[in-house]
Parts: C-alpha cells; sequence; structure tokens
C-alpha cells in the first residue's frame, strides 16, 4: 500500500508540473458544436416518457437533466447533442431537431466491459466536445488523443484497499491529471475530496450539486408514534447486494424474531434476483414488498408515511453522495444509515440519523430497535433534518457547471467553487 501511495504521489507531482508547463484553455468554437454525453440511464426512454409524454420522473431533478439538454440541442452555438447511454443496445435516432440517443450494453451479464464498441461508438458521432458521466478511462483518454474539451462529471467514490483498486484508481488518477482536462467534476463534497485522495489534482477539482427541488419545510417535524408500534421501513436505490439490501433483510429478520411488527418497502431496480430469494429465504415474504421503480413523487409520499428511511450502503459501493439521504431528511422521516466514508460529511450519528456500522445486520437491528425505544431521539432526528438538509447541497449545480464549461468567459464560476486548501486540509485532518 506505501508502494502504491508513493506511485500516486509522484505521478500526481510530475503532472503538477507538466500542467504548469503546457495548460490550455481549451477553444470552443461560437458554433457547429457537437457535444456528446456518455452517461448511465436509458435516455431515449426518459425523454419519451417526461418530454413526449408529460410523464412522471423517476428520478431527483430528471425533468430538470432533460429540459437542460434539450434547451443545449436548441441553442444556436450547439450543433447537435448526442446522449449516448449504457443500459442497453440501441441505434442512433433522433428525439428532436438536433437531439439524438443511442445506447450500447456496456456492463453485459457475461463477458467483458464492451469499452472498445463504446469508444467507436463515440467516435463515429464526430463530437467536438464531451461529457463522460462515468470513471472510463479508455474513453477519456480517446477523447484526449482527439484534441477533444473533455469533461469528466462524475457522482462516485472510489474506495477499496485491494491492489486492483489501488491500481485502477492510480491509472484513472494520471489521466484526469492530464493538463488537457480542465476540470473534473464530481457529486456534492465527499465524493469529490475521494477524487484528490486517490491522487487527482486538487486545483481542478469541482463539486457540484442538483437543485433544491425539494425541502423539509413542506413536511412539520414527526411526533413519536405511540401504542403498538407496526414499523414501516423504506428503503429507495438499486436493489443489490453491495447497496446493503441482503443485510437489511438480515436485520429484518433479526427484529422480527425479537417480536417487532417490522415491515419494508423496496423502491427501486432490482439488480439481483438473488435479493428476492434471500427474501423468500429468511421468510420474510409476507412482510417484504419490491415494487420495483416507482414515479418519483411516491417515492417521497413513501418516504414520508414510512417511520424509518434505510440506506444501508456497503464500503464497496461507489457511492457519490446518494440524494435519498437529502429527499429522506426532507421527509422529516428519521435516518438510519451505515457508515459509508462518502455520508461522513453530512450525517452526524444522533443527530440528523442514526448510523451502524456497514455489512452488519446486527448492528443495523440494534440502531432501528434504538430509535423505537426512544420517543425523544425519534422526535430528535426529525426535528434536525430541517438544518442538516440545509447545507446538504453544493452551490455550483449541474446545468451551471456545464454552461460554464462550454463558454470559458462563464469559467469563473467554476474557478469559484474549485476544491479550497481549507476543505482538502479539514478532509485529511
Amino acid at each position: 500500500m506505501d508502494y502504491a501511495r508513493s506511485s500516486w504521489r509522484l505521478m500526481t507531482w510530475l503532472r503538477e508540473r507538466l500542467h504548469e508547463v503546457t495548460a490550455t484553455e481549451p477553444q470552443v468554437p461560437a458554433s457547429g458544436v457537437r457535444l456528446v454525453f456518455v452517461q448511465f440511464g436509458d435516455y431515449s426512454e426518459a425523454y419519451s416518457r417526461l418530454i413526449e409524454r408529460n410523464g412522471a420522473e423517476n428520478y431527483y431533478a430528471q425533468r430538470y437533466t432533460l429540459d437542460f439538454v434539450a434547451e443545449l440541442a436548441r441553442s444556436e452555438r450547439v450543433s447537435s447533442v448526442t446522449v449516448v447511454t449504457f443500459s442497453r443496445d440501441q441505434a442512433l435516432h433522433e428525439l428532436a431537431p438536433g437531439l439524438r440517443s443511442c445506447g450500447i450494453e456496456l456492463y453485459p451479464a457475461s463477458g467483458a466491459a464492451r469499452h472498445q464498441e463504446l469508444t467507436e461508438l463515440v467516435a463515429s458521432l464526430e463530437p467536438t466536445h464531451l461529457i463522460v458521466s462515468a470513471p472510463i478511462v479508455p474513453l477519456l483518454r480517446w477523447g484526449l488523443e482527439q484534441g477533444l474539451p473533455v469533461l469528466p462529471l462524475f457522482a462516485d467514490s472510489f474506495r477499496g484497499d485491494d491492489l486492483r483498486t489501488q491500481v485502477r484508481n492510480a491509472r484513472l488518477a494520471f489521466v484526469l491529471n492530464d493538463p488537457r482536462i480542465q476540470f473534473v467534476a464530481n457529486h456534492n463534497l465527499a465524493a469529490a475530496l475521494d477524487l484528490a485522495r486517490i491522487g487527482v489534482i486538487d486545483s481542478k477539482i469541482v463539486p457540484y450539486d442538483w437543485p433544491a427541488v425539494v425541502s423539509p419545510r413542506q413536511h412539520p417535524a414527526k411526533q413519536a408514534p405511540t401504542g403498538d408500534w407496526g414499523l414501516k421501513l423504506v428503503y429507495v436505490g438499486t436493489v443489490s447486494e453491495a447497496k446493503g439490501v441482503g443485510d437489511l433483510l438480515h436485520a429484518l429478520r433479526e427484529l422480527e424474531q425479537g417480536g417487532l411488527d417490522v415491515t419494508l418497502d423496496v423502491i427501486g431496480q432490482l439488480r439481483e434476483p438473488a435479493i428476492e430469494a434471500l427474501c423468500a429465504e429468511l421468510g420474510l415474504a409476507d412482510r417484504v414488498r419490491f415494487r420495483g421503480m416507482r414515479p418519483h413523487a411516491e417515492v417521497r409520499r413513501a418516504m414520508r408515511e414510512a417511520d424509518v428511511v434505510v440506506v444501508p450502503s456497503r464500503h464497496e459501493y461507489p457511492e457519490g453522495l446518494p440524494m435519498t439521504l437529502y429527499e429522506g431528511l426532507c421527509s422529516r422521516t428519521p435516518l438510519v444509515v451505515s457508515d459509508h466514508p462518502m455520508f461522513q460529511l453530512r450525517i452526524r450519528d444522533g443527530e440528523n440519523a442514526l448510523v451502524f456500522e456497514a455489512g452488519k445486520p446486527g448492528s443495523l437491528a440494534s440502531r432501528i430497535r434504538e430509535l423505537t425505544a426512544d420517543a425523544a431521539l425519534y422526535e430528535r432526528l426529525s426535528a434536525n433534518a430541517e438544518q442538516a438538509a440545509e447545507g446538504y447541497l453544493c452551490p455550483l449545480k449541474w446545468d451551471r457547471l456545464i454552461e460554464a464549461w462550454l463558454n470559458p468567459a462563464h469559467g469563473a464560476e467554476i474557478q469559484r467553487n474549485l476544491l479550497s486548501a481549507q476543505e482538502i486540509t479539514a478532509q485529511s485532518a
């Protein structure tokens, strides 16, 4: 580990020296921009549902992102915007004048990641500007080799002490430190600081966020339930072991065996069918509802109506800072969350949430029992949610970040939001 860290420091030092000599501002033409986004999700489906049919959002601020991208495509200085997504193979097609979408199943269930095919697909689009919303080193490197302005726009953390993870992070940091990449963005402060931790030059890292489309002021603080407590839990997010859903099911079984009347709603895409099998194996079929993807308004309502919102992510899951935490605070329903490193800057145990040891169902069950037994604690967490939510979101929003990156004349907006020396020092302390 010491050798790997020394290697990262050496590479960072070399890149800093190179940056001082060769860094240049990206040259953005006044018109004819062919912008390519590479991102997760199914953009075409979302566009059809939200824009064409005026349907419901599935995710926080989903309509906001779609509207902004569509607005970019209508801009006089933009020739075209193409969104390349990872969810499935999909031929290039036009959604609106100047706005196109296509897709590739980047991570098939069997076989290796299709990085080469993704790069060839992006190359066929002949972009002048490239925004990459995942840490895909081959694609980032290709964009630099083509002389394109490249904006890494992540919502990831980079944890893990094994050698393979360290090498992968070192390769990523080396590419991100290339002077031709002017800024590296990550969602919220903790994830931005994690980039600095793996060796990315802090003077180019910028935290960004989504707008505050919900607020804790929309709801009064909750009172602790009285009488017989039939406890209702809710989980929102991808349904997988790494997100801690299996741990949550084991904790639920422990609570039930301890005599607590408890139910669970699981809202989100089922990525691992083994989770449902585990639920049946534990005898929880009558206690757990797998509700799949639900409209965002319904998700918010489920959080408000629940007694506890659980965020059980294991450390190995590359969380940035999930909006589930923010929305949980805004619902004023007490949170029970894991000790994932990305949560620690925003969550205070006993003040705005209860924190348990990730990957330990017994620890999770214990914190839930604690909440049921202490009405004052329950009400304190709900009351403190408003203050916790107030400082949760970063000032630079996703759309303003992209606008400023595309327009160097507005680059000062990004410069004002770069990581500060104080933030780096505070994280290291």
